[in-house]
């Protein structure tokens, strides 16, 4: 009797073995493209916002960008996804891309895979990027609230996005005197570049100064007669965020000019000789030091060696 079921024992463990060869190198076989149309049925509200943004244009223009455009081209292959329909459960449904799950390095590896020119040029060297702040922190891909979705943001504006992380200098833009970027005439990325530059500070110049008289051209120079901190560095004077002194100084005047002017060569007034009974010092009232010294920033005339023309 043991003999009659032994061949059949053994046909059914060869069929057995069999069917789990093929299913073992069915699951192990690589996911392939679907196609961006794949992804709809479950995706819908992706797909829309992905096709009106700048990722899904380069989809319909080929020329724009090397290789298939789509969801795949971020996300990875589809098919196994696509065949665990929605069972995440499935190995194959964990096999696409979630950036969420990501690390900053793999994630942004993805991004910077086509943004290598212009300003992403610097990224890999940037301070965000030596942070491992993320491309997805500051950009949303599919769900972007900025105007026009041009930018992808995670926020309405630039600066929105540069203050969830930048707490000082938020609380310095609220100062009484300040950079108009919360009246909304200027935005943090017109003077820093998020994705990194040559300069300091991720700033869209080589140096600060070089920043700073690109809107303030009046204070450029060549001067006959030049101020020294200002030629060194305009910081040494103004606070770049904002201040609760006028023209945003780092102090008020005198006591600005007076960390370098110890010997003013002026005696007889308030901040030289401590004398409160004497409280007519034409230095001490209204604009200080630039009552008479008006012009601090670089004088060409040939009696301005003081700054007084």
């Amino acid at each position: 009797m043991r003999r009659r079921w032994l061949p059949i024992a053994v046909l059914l463990a060869c069929s057995v073995f069999t069917l789990m060869v093929a299913r073992s190198s069915f699951s192990d076989a690589p996911a392939q493209r679907v196609g961006s149309e794949a992804c709809k049925e479950c995706h819908d509200k992706q797909y829309q916002q992905f096709g009106a943004s700048a990722h899904g244009r380069a989809e319909k223009d080929a020329g724009r960008i090397a290789g298939d455009a789509g969801c795949e081209s971020c996300h990875g292959p589809g098919s196994l996804h696509v065949q665990a329909d929605g069972d995440e459960n499935s190995p194959g449904f964990k096999t696409i891309k979630r950036y969420s799950k990501l690390s900053a390095e793999e994630a942004n590896a993805t991004c910077v895979g086509c943004h290598k020119g212009g300003d992403q040029f610097y990224w890999q060297h940037s301070a965000h990027a030596r942070k491992n702040v993320s491309c997805v922190s500051c950009h949303n891909i599919h769900n972007s609230q900025d105007a026009g979705h041009t930018k992808l943001l995670s926020k309405p504006t630039t600066t929105a996005v540069c203050i969830t992380c930048h707490k000082a200098n938020h609380f310095a833009l609220g100062k009484s005197a300040h950079m108009p970027v919360t009246e909304g005439d200027m935005t943090c990325s017109d003077c820093h570049s998020p994705h990194g530059s040559a300069g300091p500070k991720q700033i869209r110049a080589l140096t600060t100064n070089e920043l700073c008289l690109s809107c303030h051209a009046d204070k450029r120079g060549p001067f006959l007669w030049e101020h020294s901190p200002v030629r060194e560095n305009c910081l040494n004077c103004h606070e770049a965020h904002g201040s609760n002194n006028d023209k945003v100084l780092a102090a008020k005047r005198p006591y600005l000019c007076q960390r370098c002017h110890i010997a003013t060569r002026h005696p007889a007034t308030m901040y030289d000789l401590p004398d409160l009974t004497n409280s007519s010092g034409n230095r001490s009232l209204n604009r200080s030091c630039t009552n008479c010294h008006p012009q601090l920033h670089g004088s060409n005339h040939p009696s301005g060696k003081y700054f007084t023309r």
